[in-house]
């Protein structure tokens, strides 16, 4: 029997690398100026949401534009990213508890929370995943780590392990092919069924191993990151959480009011794009809800790149409510 093949992370950008994102630890934020300028046109002291609490990078930020009459709420599943922001903002939410509540839930329950219609300034979303959960390996997220398939966000639901243990080839097809966009979706699929058969797989390398038999070397690493990207849709159900809560948020917005959504990938920000335009739309007597404020997205400056490559493929857009 040959041994199991071993690996050795390559050498990439990381958290300790940057002072920048040292200070952040979880997302280094990404077009923080343009987010926070565009979010804010309705003044420093209404109802704002932070959607992608992570380390509290945007949170700080709004915090710091918002008077103590304002109020911010911010939503994250991960327990661990809650448990941060409280040791992180614990004088705010001490000293004027009404300005930050932290929800530990998924943005989309924002939609479904008693917050009345007509009465929320600005939303934003920031849908990276973020350093931390990279960097470090939680999770099961990224493909660099040796840890165990789970892929939520949070610790509610079915996690990746159980996911490829039951899901049919048909389907798994489906979610490799339209969620991760990989030319070897079907293959891998094929390969993943028949390899459960003989044992369950319960790491990320056993995942690893099956892609990089699947594909040329030279491609192995954007199929990995390919893979990774689909299982984690699926099991959080991100792009069906993103429309759901575009279209369920919008009613709750004052006049006037800026939804402001920054994605990572072409999937995401087709949502957005499609959605807004939806929304935005005068057709078959429908009744514009939202005015449209980028008809291209925004996209980080070369500079941003620099200190901050996963900047590189984020793309802003922004809506305000008619």
């Amino acid at each position: 029997m040959g041994s199991k093949k071993q690996y050795k992370s390559k050498r990439r950008p990381r958290v300790a690398d940057n002072p920048e994102l040292q200070e952040y630890d979880y997302h280094l934020p990404v077009m923080l100026k343009e987010c926070l300028d565009a979010l804010m046109v309705l003044g420093n002291h209404g109802v704002y949401i932070d959607g992608t609490l992570g380390g509290g990078g945007h949170t700080s930020h709004i915090l710091a534009r918002l008077e103590n009459d304002g109020t911010l709420i911010s939503y994250d599943a991960d327990p661990d990213a809650i448990a941060h922001c409280k040791e992180k903002f614990h004088e705010i939410l001490e000293q004027t508890p009404s300005k930050l509540s932290l929800r530990q839930s998924n943005f989309v329950s924002m939609i479904e929370d008693a917050i009345p219609n007509d009465s929320i300034s600005g939303v934003l979303l920031d849908l990276g995943v973020s350093s931390r959960q990279l960097d470090k390996g939680q999770r099961g997220i990224s493909y660099r780590f040796n840890t165990k398939l789970d892929m939520r966000f949070g610790p509610n639901g079915q996690t990746a392990e159980e996911l490829l243990q039951t899901v049919e080839e048909g389907q798994l097809h489906h979610i490799l092919r339209g969620f991760g966009e990989e030319p070897f979706a079907r293959i891998i699929a094929r390969r993943i069924i028949e390899r459960r058969r003989a044992a369950p797989l319960q790491s990320t390398y056993d995942l690893r191993l099956i892609i990089e038999e699947c594909v040329p070397p030279h491609l192995a690493s954007k199929s990995l990151a390919r893979v990774f990207q689909a299982l984690r849709i699926a099991v959080n159900g991100e792009l069906d959480v993103l429309e759901a809560t575009i279209r369920g948020i919008i009613p709750k917005l004052k006049k006037g009011g800026r939804i402001v959504i920054m994605s990572y990938h072409s999937l995401e920000d087709r949502i957005v794009k499609h959605v807004f335009k939806e929304l935005a739309s005068k057709q078959d007597d429908a009744i514009p809800t939202i005015h449209i404020l980028t008809n291209k997205p925004i996209e980080a400056s070369e500079e941003e790149i620099a200190r901050n490559p996963r900047a590189r493929t984020a793309k802003l857009r922004i809506a305000e409510k008619c």
